[in-house]
């Protein structure tokens, strides 16, 4: 059985008594983290890893940031997800895992600014984690599939879970507004989005569909919320 974890939301730092104090704001409500919990949902954040690279990515970034965790990772991590700012997905096969981590998962697109992605690249360049001649290479946008450009075209319309979306992209149900969620997609009033993920089989014909969800999230150009 293979289990994937990832995180929802997008930080944010509030300003407390004169401190920036992290916060991750998801499904509009704001969560504020220990150092510890942020340094776990920061390896988290714009990744898809198992619990083996989580951990090498843990120990790698206490390392590098000098911190001393006195408790194991999965303290942590556990209670990331018990407060819902990470999730997990399990399944037999990676595309599986996959599906159970992003099925019930909101798709929101992230706006793609200039000025936000040179400063991040700087902030790498300043701690020596890019070099010199990556930069531009790393301020170039990444080009889109043209599923890739279809998906971010119908989370732009309706706040869409991964399973909605492939549901709407395999049956060509036309998703405008959010009020077509409801009415094309649940046509039980048993249906819920759990139920839903339940009901989308992932077929081969759906798999580009999932790794165009999958690719935007990694390239950050879009983020995940939990209802």
């Amino acid at each position: 059985m293979l289990t994937l974890y990832t995180a929802v939301g997008s930080l944010q730092f509030v300003n407390v008594n004169g401190k920036p104090v992290p916060h991750v704001i998801n499904n509009q409500k704001e969560y504020g983290m220990s150092k510890e919990e942020l340094l776990v949902w920061s390896c988290l954040a714009f990744q898809i890893l198992t619990y083996p690279e989580l951990e090498r990515l843990f120990e790698k970034n206490c390392a590098d940031s000098g911190q001393s965790i006195s408790l194991p990772l999965s303290h942590y991590l556990n209670r990331l997800l018990l407060r819902g700012l990470l999730v997990k997905g399990m399944g037999v096969s990676a595309v599986d895992a996959l599906y159970r981590l992003l099925g019930t998962l909101i798709i929101t697109p992230v706006e793609d600014r200039f000025l936000p992605r040179l400063a991040s690249v700087f902030l790498l360049y300043t701690k020596g984690q890019v070099q010199l001649k990556d930069i531009p290479r790393l301020l170039r946008k990444t080009k889109c599939t043209p599923t890739e450009r279809e998906v971010l075209a119908l989370a732009g319309k309706a706040s869409l879970s991964t399973a909605e979306l492939l549901l709407s992209m395999e049956r060509g149900i036309l998703i405008r507004k959010e009020e077509d969620i409801l009415e094309k997609l649940y046509t039980s009033p048993e249906d819920t989005c759990s139920t839903l993920t339940d009901t989308v089989q992932i077929t081969h014909a759906q798999y580009p569909v999932l790794q165009a969800v999958s690719n935007l999230y990694l390239n950050q150009k879009i983020l995940f919320q939990k209802i």
